[in-house]
């Protein structure tokens, strides 16, 4: 794998979480076994659209030749799945979400081996 199709499917990933939390929060929510409370909706709403915007960077930064640029940005994607992933378990090992969380956890896991092999290997970056 290098960075190109690591960052091509992070932004695929990311747009459909992000679309989801966006246009059905609710729906998401209950999937999730998270109560549809207004403040958990608007919470929904504001991580779809960091996702987005991930969604968004990855995309570009895909077809980046600048070495330091990609790094960067699969550095934040490693942090990001590592914080994201450990939420998550906390979650739900609290009760917040149920047993269907634990898939989420798995796809942080994978996503954060990507980030990782691609700058552990340098990924075919090219530089400028």
């Amino acid at each position: 794998m290098n960075a190109k199709l690591y960052l091509t499917i992070f932004a695929i990933i990311a747009v459909l979480y992000g679309i989801a939390f966006e246009l059905i929060p609710e729906s998401v929510a209950a999937l999730y076994g998270a109560p549809p409370d207004p403040h958990v909706i608007l919470n929904a709403r504001f991580f779809g659209s960091t996702l987005l915007a991930l969604s968004v960077i990855a995309w570009f930064a895909k077809d980046f030749r600048d070495r330091d640029a990609v790094r960067g940005v699969l550095i934040g994607a490693a942090v990001g799945d590592v914080v994201g992933g450990l939420v998550n378990i906390w979650a739900t090992i609290q009760g917040l979400l149920n047993g269907l969380a634990w898939s989420s956890t798995i796809l942080y896991v994978l996503l954060l081996l990507g980030a990782l092999y691609c700058l552990s290997t340098g990924s075919k970056m090219e530089s400028k």
